[in-house]
């Protein structure tokens, strides 16, 4: 049973509770009133709780009830909300029936069930239900017990997706348009009405399967009555403009009005694309005949897709400005993009296309969709084309603690939308002056040192002891873990023991190239001594985090001891680019580490049984090499310069070079070393690598199959949708909740 407004349990008895208003509480502490309802029976107490309620609004506020809408204004709500729904089911048909398998029953059928749906929530509320008596008044009407099944699990499916309800923000926009107060009362009239104009639009099947038009004989008696007066030696030149009909929880449909205006007013740098249809103004236009008023318009209804929305196409302008400039990469040139696009779509779910119609409530919004999202978000790129509303159930079906974007994540996206937002206006386009990025910025609420444990030298001496480092079974992912005679020289391996020695971050190392690795003549207590070190930088394999990423670190003795640039050798001689070859994919753009991550966690877990509770993980090393340098006292200045840190002043940053190689040693050798336990073993590669073979983890590309992705993802969520209508209907029993 859902929750029942204003009702509390205690026991098994329910109260209604209800804050005073201020001028009706004698104190702070008598600011509530409960009322026991005596009723241990949820459907009494809900009943008993509206009636309360009723009752408490007439003498709370009473202003509210005498500033409800008038009929006159909730027809007017209700003509607006028809409107538009009428418009997109029509436009959805249309795109339907451009399929080659469409079916117009079950495009019949899916706007019946719909529209019982919508009668339910209009005449029961969001929290209604297909009990008894409206599977006994369906029947009656004629529909099928499948059908009826159907309108159930919709239901069922809208409110557990919560889109059951529209928005307090969209309610309120459509009470402000017809000149009534958004109170509560208003509110709630205003979604009854939705919830019927949307009925209504759903039960006009007949208009859209079967031509029952009953405009269209004045459609055409007016354009007859323009054709005769329209002089035969010119030719009307319109001007496309946007209107947009904001619908809720669904796809967009604008209307290209073309309105008859002079070819003066300045085109925006996003309409241009969009209107690229009109044919240009011409270059002496006909002088208007007569004084009346502009030409009938002819409005034509067609999908804006969310290419053609203005936000993407000025993001998409924002990207190649800094990629010509070089300033981001490919993959932050990505995220620019998942972001942009995603804002877009939020943008469009609530009918704003125009930029001067953005205002901070869609930065909030869309801040609202980032916590309710998974956190996996953005990993897959099936996350591009999915919904907004199937991105809320994934992130639904989650639990709390993987649900949600971290506060960086959240910062970062709105950092980049804050360039995109400066770009738009510095294009000279209208925007809400009101608009704050700042206000969106997210606190940690957790230290970050506090945010990934410290590996101590005992962890990190039993990550070393696992048996791909002493001796184990096969080179396979289920043999690494078992002990035996082998040691392969690989990712697993080497670059393990280089994010304990080296301290650099996961993709540094994963992704070296094999000229990252040199070495370098220097002068040591008096004596001419080689100096081994790698160059990290971005480079066609990897990109580095920041500029400050960009630096040499020289290599501990123990990584030479144990064969490092042996394995360089051999990988080098057969011809490889890449120092760990066996981490990349042909068929995949994961990053290089990921793969490292799938290597080396279940090692990790069986060194350290508790590292999930004590948030050890892979960039831990890193972590406990910056910790172990400062127990050791080195220099913060120092210990930037290994790390790729920024220095902290103008004087450590600016007015500095970076230490010498040389001096960089010394403080190199302060890390522990857990690793004498481990003995030099000739250079053994990977079969697959050694034979250059592709990996056996890569995954085979799908070959077309003469339709698109499109085509493919739709009959795949058809399929799905069928599944699941199907376990409905046979599991449905009436009346139950």
């Amino acid at each position: 049973m859902p929750a029942i407004p204003h009702v509390v349990r205690r026991g098994a008895f329910y109260y209604w509770r209800r804050r005073l208003p201020s001028a009706l509480a004698e104190s702070r502490n008598s600011a509530t009133l409960i009322l026991g309802l005596g009723a241990s029976n949820p459907r009494r107490a809900r009943y008993l709780a509206g009636q309360i309620s009723a009752l408490a609004d007439r003498c709370f506020f009473p202003a509210a009830m005498t500033s409800r809408l008038s009929q006159q204004q909730i027809q007017k709500v209700f003509r607006v909300v028809f409107t538009q729904h009428l418009d997109k089911l029509e436009a959805v048909t249309a795109r339907e029936r451009a399929e080659d398998d469409f079916d117009p029953e079950k495009s019949r059928r899916s706007e019946r069930v719909m529209g019982h749906v919508y009668r339910l929530l209009e005449t029961r509320g969001r929290a209604a239900v297909v009990d008894e008596r409206a599977a006994a008044q369906m029947a009656a009407q004629g529909i099928a017990q499948d059908e009826i099944a159907e309108i159930a699990f919709m239901l069922d499916l809208m409110q557990r997706q919560n889109v059951a309800a529209e928005k307090k923000e969209r309610l309120a926009t459509l009470v402000e348009e017809v000149g009534g107060e958004p109170n509560p009362m208003n509110l709630a009239l205003a979604q009854e009405t939705v919830y019927r104009a949307f009925a209504e639009a759903n039960f006009q099947s007949e208009r859209r399967h079967d031509g029952v038009r009953v405009e269209i004989e004045k459609t055409i008696a007016d354009i007859l009555k323009d054709h005769a007066k329209a002089p035969r030696d010119s030719v009307d030149h319109a001007e496309t403009r946007l209107v947009v009909a904001p619908l809720a929880s669904s796809p967009i449909v604008v209307h290209r009005e073309a309105a008859a205006e002079t070819a003066e007013g300045a085109r925006t740098e996003h309409a241009a694309p969009l209107a690229a249809s009109a044919p240009p103004p011409p270059a002496d236009p006909a002088p208007v005949l007569t004084p009346t008023p502009s030409p009938a318009k002819v409005a034509r209804t067609k999908p804006l897709t969310l290419d053609e929305h203005p936000f993407v196409v000025l993001a998409e302008g924002v990207i190649k400005k800094n990629t010509d400039a070089k300033a981001w990469d490919t993959k932050t040139q990505r995220q620019v993009r998942q972001i942009s696009r995603l804002f877009a779509r939020l943008l469009l779910e609530q009918g704003v296309v125009e930029f001067e119609d953005i205002h901070q409530k869609h930065l909030g919004d869309l801040d609202d969709l980032f916590g309710a999202v998974a956190k996996s978000y953005g990993r897959s790129p099936r996350d591009n084309f999915r919904t907004l509303d199937q991105l809320r159930a994934i992130g639904a079906a989650k639990p709390p603690s993987e649900r949600g974007l971290v506060a960086g994540t959240v910062n970062r996206h709105f950092s980049f939308l804050g360039q995109i937002l400066a770009h738009i206006r510095s294009r000279g386009h209208k925007l809400d002056r009101d608009i704050d990025m700042t206000l969106m910025r997210r606190k940690s609420t957790e230290r970050g040192r506090a945010k990934r444990g410290l590996l101590t030298k005992a962890d990190a001496a039993a990550i070393f002891r696992l048996a791909f480092f002493t001796g184990c079974a096969g080179w396979k992912d289920d043999e690494v873990l078992i002990p035996g005679p082998h040691v392969f020289h690989r990712a697993l391996y080497f670059a393990t023991l280089m994010l304990h020695y080296t301290g650099a971050r996961r993709e540094e190392i994963c992704g070296l190239s094999v000229h990252d690795v040199a070495s370098v003549d220097a002068v040591i207590d008096g004596e001419i001594q080689r100096l081994h070190y790698i160059k990290i930088g971005t480079s066609e394999i990897r990109r580095i985090k920041n500029l400050y990423s960009e630096r040499s670190v020289v290599l501990h003795p123990e990584l030479i001891r144990l064969g490092f640039l042996d394995y360089v050798a051999a990988v080098r001689a057969l011809g490889y680019e890449m120092v760990f070859p066996d981490l990349k994919s042909p068929t995949s753009s994961s990053p290089l580490g990921d793969r490292l991550y799938d290597e080396l966690i279940d090692g990790l877990h069986q060194a350290i049984p508790d590292a999930k509770e004590r948030k050890k993980v892979i960039h831990s090393m890193r972590k406990s090499f910056g910790n172990s340098l400062k127990q050791e006292g080195i220099h913060s200045e120092i210990r930037s310069d290994i790390m790729g840190h920024s220095g902290a002043t103008p004087t450590e940053e600016i007015y500095c070079d970076a230490i010498a190689l040389a001096d960089m040693l010394p403080s190199i050798m302060k890390i522990p070393i857990v690793t004498t336990h481990l003995q030099p073993q000739p250079i053994r590669l990977l079969p697959w690598v050694e034979t250059k073979l592709p990996p056996p983890f890569s995954r085979k590309r799908k070959e077309a199959d003469g339709a698109g992705p499109g085509r493919r993802r739709t009959r795949k969520i058809k399929g799905e949708l069928d599944r699941c209508c199907r376990v409905a209907r046979r599991n449905f029993t009436p009346g139950r909740s």
